[in-house]
């Protein structure tokens, strides 16, 4: 009798540790490049298609855009088009795909982006979005650019828009950002970020503009910075916005940065927000990252709420602020390039904290 309960609880236990070893692999097999990859060309064909058929979803994928919690298949699913740009970043230790794009969509005004006038969010005026009550007219010591490149100075045109908003069902471009979570080969979480119209500094023909910048070899082992310091160089960007930091991130000294196609280095070639934040006479407080990291390619992401770092809460753990996006490209240990996506105000990102690393 003891032998048979023996036996079967032996058999018990075997089934039990395979059945959990091929679970891990199963994991792991769904968290490589090449699957992550495959999810991520699903998604854009989901969207574009407007359609969730073929797409291997959680049953209780969270999906938000722009903040706010929608139905999978909801939102900006109904609308977009045509990718025009994409450069995606792949997190295999983390499972996890982050992507900022240029897409197509028919305008429409119900849509159009909100603005920043009244303080970062809400009430713009038709011919684009207005900078923050009390900034500085222009940058304090600001040169003017070399000709064919933007920015003179002037801190209003950092943050207009568009002067004319196009006819509705015009197909026209917009900036858009998405994260996916993947567990088990099944996409668990869906962040979303789009800009348009009246939102930041929105500019999609000059990210059009930039699609030569090679954001997707592979780089050779030698050549790849350690994860830590992909992951310190997005987090730590924006602790440099804030008075007295003494955060540091290793900065190419050719180094230019587009803010929903803006280029706001065009007058020296200088990402510091150090630099950044003596021309416009004041620091800044943005709210906690969250990062990602792609080794391989030798680039990192950042979602946060721009601003938002005063506005922190157990309710809102991102704070309230501009939906935004950064990703950075990492050469020779250094930071040389850096994209953003920045879409309209939301009361929080609508996602939990999560450590760094």
């Amino acid at each position: 009798m003891k032998k048979t309960a023996f036996l079967l609880l032996t058999i018990c236990l075997t089934v039990f540790i395979c059945a959990s070893v091929s679970g891990a692999q199963a994991g792991e097999a769904s968290c490589t490049r090449e699957a992550l990859s495959k999810i991520t060309d699903q998604y854009f064909e989901s969207i574009q298609a407007h359609n969730t058929s073929g797409l291997p979803l959680s049953s209780t994928a969270k999906f938000t855009e722009n903040g706010i919690v929608k139905e999978v298949g909801k939102g900006f699913w109904e609308t977009a088009g045509k990718p025009l740009l994409k450069r995606t970043l792949i997190d295999t230790q983390k499972c996890t795909t982050a992507t900022i794009a240029v897409i197509e969509e028919p305008f429409s005004s119900k849509t159009v982006g909100t603005g920043m006038g009244g303080g970062f969010g809400g009430g713009a005026a038709p011919g684009g979005a207005k900078p923050p009550a009390g900034a500085p007219k222009t940058f304090a010591g600001a040169k003017k650019p070399p000709a064919g490149q933007t920015g003179d100075g002037n801190v209003a045109a950092l943050f207009a828009g568009p002067t004319e908003l196009p006819k509705e069902g015009t197909v026209r471009p917009i900036l858009f950002a998405n994260r996916l979570k993947v567990e088990n080969g099944k996409i668990t979480e869906i962040e979303t970020i789009i800009a348009r119209e009246r939102d930041f500094a929105f500019n999609p023909q000059k990210v059009l503009e930039t699609k030569d910048q090679d954001w997707d070899t592979i780089l050779p082992p030698e050549k790849r910075a350690p994860r830590k310091v992909l992951a310190n160089a997005a987090d730590n960007y924006f602790a440099l916005f804030a008075e007295g930091s003494t955060a540091s991130v290793p900065f190419a000294k050719v180094c230019d940065r587009w803010e929903n196609g803006f280029l706001t280095t065009g007058m020296d070639h200088d990402c510091s927000p150090v630099t950044f934040i003596k021309r416009m006479g004041s620091s800044m407080n943005h709210g906690p990252r969250r990062v990602w990291v792609d080794t391989e390619k030798g680039i990192s992401i950042a979602f946060m709420a721009f601003l938002g770092g005063d506005s922190v809460s157990e309710q809102s753990p991102t704070g309230a602020g501009l939906m935004d996006c950064h990703m950075f490209r990492v050469r020779d240990g250094e930071v040389d390039l850096i994209h953003s996506i920045v879409g309209p105000r939301a009361a929080s990102m609508g996602w939990p904290l999560e450590p760094i690393e």
